[in-house]
């Protein structure tokens, strides 16, 4: 048998290590000396101590050790085709954020200034009272649009802002097949209301200004999404926090309005795949 400081040596662990396996019911000394306190190993438990360092440098945790060395072969091979599945999501995971830090780099390079940020997360479903119709042009019709539908839903209109889903295949500022949308309260009406279905994952740039940037933004979202490996897998969305509105026969919160365009917050989203 050899003494705690020869094993570890052997193993090359520190003994504090080896302590803190004893605590933890991993591996436990061959033999104490009861009067010197002295811990033994024996030649045997290299191999034990071998494969806890192996599960433990394969991501594993303690207690996930501990059950392990004591359970059977098919527990041992689901166990590991349970851990081979989470790593080969978080590769993937973590190869889809390296994508999107090149793009992200190479957006610098080329601009020099820091871009719009581009946020990748879910969005919910939503319940809505839309209106879907194809406009001449991107502005007063669209506008006249929200007037309208705001008018319908004004008793039963939910706080989430409004938003415009772009129907066409790319985005385009004549001829636009556009569905508006009103956030409203779920199940207290008779309306006649859609779910807009929720995003698992939403590429998403806010920004402050006039909504003549949303052609620019767009441009740069689609450049970024070609760098970063994804690609659009459904209609870009047009979301308004901050802008302006008549109010005929409705009444919106003060915080969301504004009659200056550079103070309007709007907020661009594109579903994405391949994240």
């Amino acid at each position: 048998m050899f003494r705690i400081g020869d094993f570890s040596r052997l193993a090359r662990v520190t003994i504090k290590t080896l302590h803190h396996y004893d605590e933890a019911g991993l591996l436990q000394p061959s033999h104490v000396d009861r009067q010197s306190g002295y811990r033994y190993y024996a030649a045997s438990q290299l191999e034990t101590l071998q494969r806890i360092l192996l599960l433990k440098d394969l991501g594993f945790a303690l207690e996930q050790i501990r059950e392990l060395l004591h359970a059977d072969a098919e527990t041992w091979a689901r166990t590991l085709d349970r851990r081979r599945a989470e790593l080969t999501e978080s590769i993937a995971a973590d190869q889809s954020r390296l994508l999107r830090l090149t793009a992200l780099q190479r957006t610098l390079d080329d601009n020099g200034t820091e871009p719009p940020p581009v946020v990748l997360r879910e969005v919910p479903a939503v319940e809505v009272y839309s209106v879907r119709q194809r406009v001449p042009q991107l502005g007063a019709p669209m506008q006249a649009l929200f007037e309208e539908a705001e008018a319908v839903v004004a008793d039963i209109r939910s706080p989430t802002s409004p938003f415009t889903i772009f129907h066409d295949p790319d985005y385009r500022e004549t001829d636009v097949d556009v569905e508006i949308c009103i956030p409203v309260k779920h199940g207290a009406h008779r309306l006649a209301t859609r779910i807009v279905p929720a995003s698992p994952a939403m590429s998403c740039i806010t920004y402050r200004g006039p909504y003549e940037q949303t052609s620019m933004l767009y441009s740069q979202l689609l450049q970024w999404l070609d760098r970063s490996g994804m690609r659009m897998s459904g209609p870009l969305r047009e979301v308004y926090h901050r802008y302006g509105a008549d109010q005929i026969g409705y009444r919106l919160p003060a915080s969301v309005l504004t009659k200056d365009s550079a103070e309007y917050v709007t907020e661009l989203q594109a579903p994405v795949t391949g994240v």
